[in-house]
């Protein structure tokens, strides 16, 4: 008898046969070769995977769009998502931030990874940000005061717009926290040294110009939906 199976116990030593019996060594290879196999990891992967359930929340910023466009009226999602005509403008936008691509350095710590930033000296968590867009009680009846909570409690600023379902004390006196604010200047200068004003007793510490802006967009899908 061999050392080795001199070392088993008698009730392993019943079943040694087995290792050089035919059956074993016709299944080993095939067995050994589908173990180490691509289709043997996507196996497990989905066993794995098959008792959870797939997460209700978003993982990524734009995933957020496409939970908007399930849960709002289309017409406001139309209002929110949409471009001017054509929308040309708005799919290069979209495809510019695709061709901005990270470059990975290689051979450095990364025990520690630090997304802050900041903006005119003002910390934040990461370098993403509330743009300014109007009229969020259409999604949402605390619209800019939730907004502004969210946006204090992720640490970010946001940038509240000219055409805020609030006024800007209202979400000002709604959490502390930074906040910039979004400005058109139309031909009455009045109104937006008047509003500059309100902003800064505010506390808000930016003013955000919009300057791209002469008129309004032809909006067709707003046209559509008798928005416009």
């Amino acid at each position: 008898m061999s050392t080795k199976l001199q070392n088993l116990t008698p009730e392993r030593r019943k079943y040694s046969h087995l290792l050089h019996s035919f059956l074993f060594s016709s299944l080993y290879f095939p067995l050994s070769v589908f173990l180490r196999s691509p289709t043997f990891t996507i196996w497990i992967a989905f066993t794995i995977s098959s008792d959870q359930t797939m997460a209700s929340e978003p993982v990524n910023v734009s995933e957020f769009e496409a939970l908007a466009k399930k849960a709002l009226p289309k017409m406001y999602f139309d209002f929110y998502a949409g471009g001017a005509e054509d929308e040309y403008t708005l799919k290069d936008n979209e495809e510019a931030y695709q061709r901005i691509t990270i470059r990975p350095r290689v051979l450095v710590d990364v025990s520690r990874i630090d997304t802050s930033t900041s903006i005119l000296g003002y910390p934040i968590s990461s370098p993403i940000m509330v743009a300014p867009s109007a009229l969020h009680q259409l999604a949402n009846p605390e619209g800019e005061l939730a907004t502004a909570r969210a946006s204090a409690a992720s640490n970010t600023i946001m940038i509240l717009s000219f055409s805020s379902s609030y006024n800007v004390e209202e979400v000002a006196a709604s959490c502390d926290a930074v906040r910039f604010f979004q400005l058109y200047v139309y031909r009455g200068r009045h109104i937006a040294a008047n509003l500059v004003e309100r902003a800064e007793r505010s506390g808000y510490k930016a003013i955000v110009l919009t300057v791209d802006c002469p008129r309004l967009g032809r909006r067709e899908a707003d046209i559509r939906n008798r928005w416009a």
